[in-house]
């Protein structure tokens, strides 16, 4: 079997006629698939920053979405956190911990009154 210039063994070398013909199709495909998306994202480049409306807009949506999925993500976090806590408080330790740290909240409330 040889190998190539890396020590490797070269992959055409025990392949048989067929296999090498889907190997060359399938390299052909996978060029053409390249050039596609090449073209197509230097016309959406173009596209993009030829129109200012179209930047404000896209712009615009993409930090809706991220404020969004900010304000869901730390929701879903929090919700999380205080399940654990809430399950936890069971727990000798961490309930004693917990509960000294709400009387201590509670306590900075009720502080003085001017």
């Amino acid at each position: 079997m040889g190998k190539d210039d890396s020590g490797r063994r070269n992959p055409h070398d025990s392949t048989s006629k067929e296999d090498r013909h889907d190997i060359q199709r399938l390299e052909k495909i996978v060029e053409r698939l390249e050039e596609t998306t090449t073209k197509s994202h230097l016309r959406d480049i173009t596209m993009h920053f030829s129109s200012k409306r179209e930047v404000i807009r896209i712009n615009l949506i993409a930090g809706v979405a991220r404020g969004v999925g900010l304000t869901v993500g730390t929701a879903i976090f929090l919700a999380l956190l205080f399940f654990i806590i809430s399950q936890s408080l069971s727990l000798p330790i961490i309930g004693e911990y917990i509960a000294d740290f709400l009387d201590l909240i509670e306590a900075y409330r009720e502080g003085p009154q001017y």
